[in-house]
């Protein structure tokens, strides 16, 4: 008797751990996160969000470069000269695996504030291909 009800709660364990798992590595999730990383300057856990041949692009189609340690050594100097740097998330769109964000970036060194957009391609819980839309510097 104790088995069906037994068996039963175990489905609908499964069943939550299922529906949350795609949640919390959805592209919006992803985009979301890392975001928190930069701002809490978490150099390797922003790009562990990263798949290892992440590819970025400046708009429209110029390659700006690829690979993990590229980058992680770039965002290593970047938080170190902007102790203050804050990532504000205005808006997101998503469409299946692509996500448009448009950010404010705060806490320049230079006392300066970015407006952003970038597109992101997040495949199976990473950033894939990303491409810098817009930069305006204020």
């Amino acid at each position: 008797m104790l088995r069906t009800p037994l068996i039963a709660v175990a489905a609908a364990c499964l069943a939550m751990h299922v529906q949350a798992q795609p949640a919390e590595s959805s592209p919006e999730a992803v985009v979301r996160a890392y975001a928190d990383a930069a701002n809490r300057h978490d150099v390797d856990g922003f790009v562990a969000f990263y798949a290892p041949e992440i590819r970025k692009y400046r708009f429209p189609a110029e390659f700006r470069g690829e690979g993990v340690q590229r980058y992680r050594d770039a965002y290593q100097k970047s938080f170190a000269a902007n102790p203050n740097l804050k990532v504000e998330i205005l808006h997101l769109v998503v469409l299946g695996d692509k996500v448009v964000s448009y950010d404010r970036v705060t806490g320049l060194a230079d006392g300066r504030t970015a407006d952003e957009v970038t597109v992101y391609e997040v495949r199976d819980g990473k950033i894939v291909n990303m491409v810098a839309v817009e930069r305006l510097v204020r």
